[in-house]
């Protein structure tokens, strides 16, 4: 068959599927015992089969089946300081969930068991995000919210640099993504792959987290610094400095975070894991005099600050394990009426 003589009804077709208004009548959300979040079999299928053809013709029907139904939960990201009287929410790290509730973990196990490569898995979640924050615009822009400045991050690691043509691919049919979202580097990247993301960000306008930066490789940890907008430290690294504070370390942990920050060159440190009746926090808010570096946190049990909590349930009103947000938006309404049985937008 003559695959040129095809792509151009193929792209017609996603284009007419991605517009919002269309993409909103293909929605899918089940109602509880499962999570009531966004799902989009058809546009996902869709758009794996065109950006991976091989790879997708290679699944059996249970591992398309797995894939289509993979959505998004959401941690927001708030601003500790400096202190805003606008909404503190700067942004939202999206992560894979399904609809029994299961976060990546449990979804990679699933679907090595379903002999699904991981590249697809992770193509399946980004195709996931794009489309949930294309849906979050469009409900804003009908709400007469503007759209501020956020921005959105997911994992990037070597199952998309290894697909350049298919991440390029995407993003030009996301373009207001290209703006909005920043791919955190994760930790586990090796310095083979310094050159395929400077190449992203020079070719593309990709823009860049490092992500776990406590664990990252020093070399490249100091190759991709300048591309960072925003460094974090993860959870771990969190609760280790709140231990050294209840010890009584509290001048040298402001040191060690001054050097930290003027050597990192960032204009903003994330705390991962950070929560609201944390010590840490208190004692950052009275303490902190760097001016030139914003200090953010990020925790899966906080709830979503106005304006977000319009937009954004909390997980573990549905879940006993799972935490973090989902994007709830239109379905408010269709999930008290649809007492069990899924409904579309």
């Amino acid at each position: 068959m003559n695959q040129e003589f095809n792509q151009e009804p193929t792209a017609e077709k996603l284009s007419a599927m991605l517009n919002p208004e269309n993409l909103r009548q293909t929605v899918v959300a089940f109602a509880p015992p499962y999570l009531p979040i966004p799902c989009f079999p058809e546009v996902i299928g869709a758009l794996l089969e065109h950006l991976m053809p091989l790879e997708w013709e290679d699944l059996n029907e249970r591992g398309r089946n797995f894939l289509k139904w993979i959505s998004v939960k959401a941690e927001a990201i708030d601003s500790l300081l400096p202190e805003s009287s606008d909404s503190p929410t700067r942004g939202f790290e999206l992560l894979a969930i399904n609809r029994e509730g299961n976060g990546f973990v449990k979804i990679s196990e699933q679907s090595k068991k379903l002999e699904i490569p991981s590249v697809m898995l992770r193509f399946s979640t980004l195709i996931a995000t794009f489309l949930t924050v294309r849906l979050l615009l469009k409900q804003m822009k009908e709400d007469g919210f503007p759209a501020p400045s956020l921005v959105f991050t997911q994992n990037v690691d070597g199952d998309y640099l290894n697909y350049p043509r298919a991440l390029q691919n995407l993003l030009q049919l996301f373009p207001e993504c290209q703006q909005m979202f920043h791919f955190e580097v994760s930790e586990l990247l090796t310095e083979d792959y310094v050159t395929t993301i400077r190449t992203l960000a020079e070719d593309l306008g990709i823009r860049f987290v490092l992500d776990d930066t406590n664990k990252m490789d020093a070399r490249v940890h100091q190759k991709l610094l300048d591309l960072a907008d925003w460094i974090k430290i993860d959870f771990q690294a969190t609760a280790s400095i709140e231990e050294r504070l209840r010890e009584g370390q509290g001048e040298q942990i402001l040191l060690h975070l001054e050097l930290y920050a003027h050597g990192a060159g960032s204009p903003v440190i994330v705390f991962e894991g950070l929560g609201d009746e944390s010590q840490l926090k208190s004692f950052l808010q009275e303490r902190w005099r760097n001016s030139e570096t914003a200090l953010y946190q990020q925790s899966r049990e906080r709830l979503p600050l106005p304006p977000w909590d319009r937009y954004f349930g909390l997980i573990q009103d549905y879940h006993e394990v799972e935490k973090g947000l989902f994007y709830q938006g239109l379905l408010v309404s269709q999930i008290e009426a649809s007492e069990g049985c899924f409904s579309k937008f």
